[in-house]
């Protein structure tokens, strides 16, 4: 592997033979040269000829799914949600009436079940779907055969209107998300719009479940189990409109706004925030108008929308389908013989102006670029239009015009290295210049609390002050990681070692399930004050980790020894542990000085680590734990370490420490928690 500052070393070019017996004549070689590029236009003819072949077959399937399966689906949808709610009107009022409705209703529901299985499995219907697809709907299908079950509980009053409720959304759930997985027409508008429509598909289904359950209630206020569940409904509904509304555009979006805006969708949603704030249901009377008067209102601007995206967007596409069809087959077939002629005419002047400009990619691919990077890696200036000449280029305006391109190419290249490089070193003073004004503060707000702690009376003050004093310490761990990802330094810094016990008890104090590590054995060496901050900040963040991907309820051990190779901390904890090539790879990271990527901001604390590790050559290496889960080792070398009898010449008697309450942070010196 080559190293940041190095530049990968220039291939090796094929040496081209010359003897007399690998010579042909001049028609021959342009014979040769005319076959290749008449075979590669007929190939690249061919290949966009059968994509949009293959998009105008799937305009057909795509009309000829929704229309076998899609809308069967939805009058299945539709029907079960109606049933839906006459199942709960029979378990909550339990009425002849009620009795007769649900039975016609799920009478109705198996015909639309029947006509919906006649028209899926059709042979139109299967020929038109994938494997993926089709596997989908059979298994929906059989997801259907419930209902008998889920009828049977209900008709002897063997399950409660929560749970009747669940049993039809489980099935409604299914299906639409068969109707999200049907063929569509190759268009970006297409599928952002039917996913708008999607999303408000399945904003109403929740709401529908809402009214259900409210409809449903024999008394004025929710159970718990009720309430948990109208909650979270009331929540989903409200992502999935919100994603409707954001997902849609154009007339979509103009729908579905006026929708939000609308007084009969105002006064459902205050009902539903109401009963999620406060528990109590609303008046049958009143919920009932209101999902009277919302409903229709919500099914007319579903039925605009669709309309909307069928007229403007999928019909559209389809034509312009069809043309591109007819343009690549017949026009394209015109291209390629013109080609042809013109490859006739000028195959000699353009084969070697093509050498030419072939030269300067492979030049600009294999020297200069990786060149400039690797300068730009070592921190030095690049002046872009001296590492960027203009190529020389030919006669033949196609040819000037890539050459031209190239040259665009790599001053794009080149500038867009320097930007990222000067990016990187504006993002690093960001981090510094934000660390600096949080560290500044909560060093300010330390201060204070060491004064509220000496001046509190109460033990239970003592103890809150403390636990302030402690989320203030891991607020300011945090700031200080911006300065370690910028390349800084840390200030903090001690003018003598610090026995390695208390730099252990320091770490743990950062962390905030501090109360379940557990410290085991015990060692007289003591870390050089230069790197006290430093080391603390790294044994934080893998504790840190370590009692966050465990269970709460168990234990994480740091052990601590002296070896030969220096000082050895073992984090272990009895989490699910990591998967063999997620654990190597993160050990790759954490052994080598991989550059901090602004993208992967949930791996900031491994980053943090590397980059201490690396800046004073700290080994870090992470294992499988005997308990499942995962150990991470930490190697202090000598050379920052004051071992045993030399700490004890240099007086290591440790600092004072700072008297913690039951319950509190671990004990650990003043000097170092602050």
């Amino acid at each position: 592997m080559t190293g940041p500052d190095e530049a990968p070393a220039t291939p090796r070019r094929p040496r081209i033979r010359t003897g007399r017996a690998r010579t042909r004549s001049i028609r021959r070689r342009i014979a040769l040269l005319l076959a290749v590029p008449l075979a590669s236009l007929l190939l690249l003819w061919l290949v966009p000829t059968g994509v949009t072949l293959s998009n105008a077959l799937e305009r057909y399937d795509f009309a000829t799914v929704y229309d076998k399966i899609g809308v069967p689906a939805t009058t299945v949808i539709e029907a079960m949600q109606q049933e839906r709610t006459a199942a709960v009107a029979s378990l909550t009022r339990q009425k002849p009436a009620n009795a007769t409705r649900f039975k016609e209703q799920a009478a109705l529901t198996d015909a639309k079940v029947a006509a919906f299985r006649k028209s899926a499995f059709s042979s139109a219907a299967t020929g038109a779907m994938d494997d993926s697809v089709e596997r989908r709907v059979r298994l929906l299908s059989g997801a259907f055969d419930g209902l008998e079950t889920l009828r049977a509980q209900i008709s002897i009053d063997g399950t409660t209107p929560l749970g009747a409720i669940g049993g039809y959304s489980k099935i409604i759930d299914g299906t639409i998300r068969v109707l999200t997985t049907l063929v569509s027409v190759n268009a970006v508008p297409v599928y952002q719009q039917t996913n708008a429509l999607l999303d408000n598909y399945w904003a109403r289904e929740f709401m529908l479940r809402e009214a259900d359950l409210v409809s449903g209630l024999r008394r004025g206020t929710l159970g718990s189990d009720e309430r948990t569940a109208f909650a979270g409904w009331a929540s989903t509904r409200a992502q999935f409109f919100e994603l409707g509304r954001a997902a849609g555009n154009g007339p979509i979006s103009k729908i579905m706004e006026d929708l939000a805006n609308s007084s009969q969708y105002t006064a459902y949603t205050a009902l539903e925030n109401a009963v999620v704030d406060n528990g109590f249901a609303p008046s049958q009377r009143e919920w009932r108008g209101t999902i009277s008067a919302l409903s229709p209102v919500w099914l007319q601007a579903a039925a605009k929308a669709g309309d909307q995206v069928s007229n403007k967007d999928v019909k559209p596409a389809g034509r312009r389908i069809m043309l591109a069809f007819y343009l690549i087959g017949g026009l394209g077939l015109l291209a390629v013989a013109a080609s042809v002629v013109l490859s006739l005419l000028f195959a000699r002047r353009i084969t070697e102006e093509l050498r030419h400009l072939q030269r300067t990619a492979q030049e600009l691919a294999h020297e200069r670029l990786p060149r400039v990077v690797a300068r730009l890696r070592r921190g030095d200036k690049v002046d872009v239009e001296a590492e960027v000449p203009p190529p020389v280029i030919g006669g033949t305006r196609e040819i000037a015009l890539v050459g031209e391109a190239f040259g665009a190419v790599q001053r794009t290249a080149v500038s867009t290295a320097v930007g990222e490089a000067d990016l990187r070193a504006s993002i690093n003073r960001v981090f510094v210049n934000l660390s600096w004004r949080s560290q500044s503060l909560l060093h300010r707000q330390l201060r204070l609390l060491d004064q509220m702690e000496r001046r509190a009376a109460s033990p239970e003050e003592l103890d809150d002050l403390f636990r302030l004093d402690h989320l203030t310490t891991r607020m300011r761990r945090h700031a200080e990681g911006l300065v370690i990802l910028s390349g800084s330094p840390t200030v903090r810094a001690w003018d003598h070692p610090v026995s390695a016990e208390d730099v252990i008890r320091a770490a743990i104090a950062e962390v905030e399930d501090y109360t379940r590590v557990e410290v085991t054995g015990a060692s007289a060496a003591a870390v050089t004050g230069t790197v006290v901050a430093d080391v603390i900040h790294l044994l934080a963040e893998l504790i840190e980790n370590a009692a966050s991907f465990s269970p709460p309820t168990t234990e994480v051990t740091v052990k601590l020894d002296t070896v030969a190779n220096g000082l050895a901390v073992e984090i272990v904890d009895r989490g699910v542990g990591l998967d063999p090539d997620e654990r190597d790879e993160l050990n790759r990271r954490l052994s080598s000085t991989v550059e901090f990527d602004l993208v992967d901001t949930e791996r900031l604390g491994l980053f943090v680590v590397a980059r201490l590790a690396d800046r004073h050559g700290i080994s870090v290496s992470l294992q499988p734990s005997p308990y499942g889960g995962t150990t991470a080792i930490v190697l202090v070398p000598h050379s920052l370490v004051v071992l045993d009898e030399a700490h004890e010449l240099l007086g290591g008697a440790a600092p004072p420490l700072v008297a913690h309450p039951v319950g509190s942070a671990p004990a650990a010196p003043r000097g170092l928690a602050r």
